[in-house]
């Protein structure tokens, strides 16, 4: 049953949803958009998670699992068949922006529950395993929406897309009974307070780190392919360098529960911290293709460890009954990172150079790494 809660549920509506990025981006380029148009719809996926993260989780605080999950899925359900009801680019932003909504009350419920079903070493199978799921989804969803494009179109991909949620509220349904309680039915609950959650001393690195670490996978996305290009590397060989970063993560998020109980979550995330500010460090200095896919999969393994990490410690230092809200709070701001950091580091990279952006990012891990060190030993 833990397997089902923890992979089974989540991972069909992962795959839709990271395939409709690929859809969207086609099918608004065979529609005639710019640029700029398709950086506004993939801009649309992050909005409402940004604005009511915090909102979901606390409504996930009073209901409960089953309603917030089940209107995500319907929700997604809904997005992806817009287009095919209005082939065009009003259809694409209607789609894109109730894809993002509906994204922030599927993701922020099942963060909480993967947790919720177990402690201890438990929980961090539970956590890795819901990686897992979230890995599978940005591998399978792209794969799965070229092949449909392929082979009947870009409209008709959406449909295919949407059944795949269905599948999502059949399991949803069967496993209804095994769904716990609200978080705060067994605990006395505080009051929600942004202020005071974003304050909290024990929650605070945390969010800091959830956006490091989401920093660093969006500026690896970004400027590798960039990198790759200035030094002569063909598409197949930037591929296979990309590709050896999803397998590292992959890797590291199976075995990241026995890590967890050989070194505990602190000091792995610290771990993580240091290899992946030591991988971007010496980027600059490879230009051969296998040596940049083994610096690819040692950053994969650090960046791929730090995001499951947060989520378990930032669900495990909530305060009584906020977990909903916690990780609310940690999502929008995974998402504001996803919205400003690709923008800002390309504006300096295109100002100072691809190196200094390199240079930077790692010099801003291993501090990190340095500080959260002496921040445990304080503890």
């Amino acid at each position: 049953m833990v397997l089902y809660l923890t992979i089974g549920l989540p991972v069909l509506c992962i795959i839709a949803l990271k395939g409709s990025t690929v859809v969207v981006s086609l099918y608004a380029l065979e529609l005639g958009a710019g640029s700029a148009t398709i950086g506004i719809l993939i801009g649309l996926y992050a909005l409402f998670p940004t604005l009511l993260s915090v909102a979901s989780g606390r409504l996930l605080d009073r209901v409960g699992y089953l309603p917030p999950i089940a209107w995500g899925s319907v929700g997604v359900i809904g997005g992806l068949l817009v287009p095919v009801l209005m082939p065009d680019m009003v259809g694409l932003v209607i789609s894109a922006a109730l894809l993002g909504l509906s994204n922030v009350y599927f993701i922020v419920p099942m963060q909480s529950l993967v947790n919720r079903i177990a402690t201890g070493a438990d929980r961090a199978r539970n956590v890795a395993n819901f990686s897992l799921a979230v890995s599978i989804g940005q591998l399978v969803g792209p794969v799965l929406a070229g092949v449909l494009i392929d082979a009947i179109g870009h409209r008709f991909s959406y449909l295919v897309l949407a059944i795949l949620p269905l599948g999502t509220l059949a399991m949803l349904y069967r496993m209804r009974g095994a769904l716990p309680p609200k978080p705060g039915a067994d605990a006395p609950v505080e009051k929600p307070d942004l202020l005071g959650m974003l304050s909290n001393r024990g929650l605070r690195p945390i969010f800091i780190t959830s956006a490091i670490a989401v920093a660093s996978f969006d500026l690896y996305s970004f400027f590798l392919p960039i990198y790759g290009h200035s030094i002569g590397l063909s598409a197949s060989a930037i591929g296979l360098v990309l590709g050896t970063f999803a397998a590292a993560a992959f890797v590291i998020r199976a075995i990241m529960p026995w890590l967890i109980k050989r070194m505990g979550e602190a000091r792995l995330l610290v771990r993580s911290l240091l290899l992946s500010g030591i991988a971007y460090l010496l980027f600059p200095f490879v230009s051969s293709v296998w040596l940049l896919a083994l610096l690819s999969f040692v950053l994969g393994l650090g960046v791929g460890c730090g995001q499951p990490l947060t989520m378990m410690m930032c669900y495990n230092r909530a305060p009584p009954g906020r977990s909903g809200e916690a990780l609310g709070v940690r999502f929008t701001i995974v998402n504001l990172t996803h919205m400003t950091i690709p923008v800002l580091f390309g504006t300096m990279g295109a100002a100072l150079g691809l190196l200094f952006v390199f240079w930077a990012k790692g010099a801003l891990l291993v501090g990190s790494a340095a500080a959260g060190s002496i921040l445990e030993r304080r503890r």
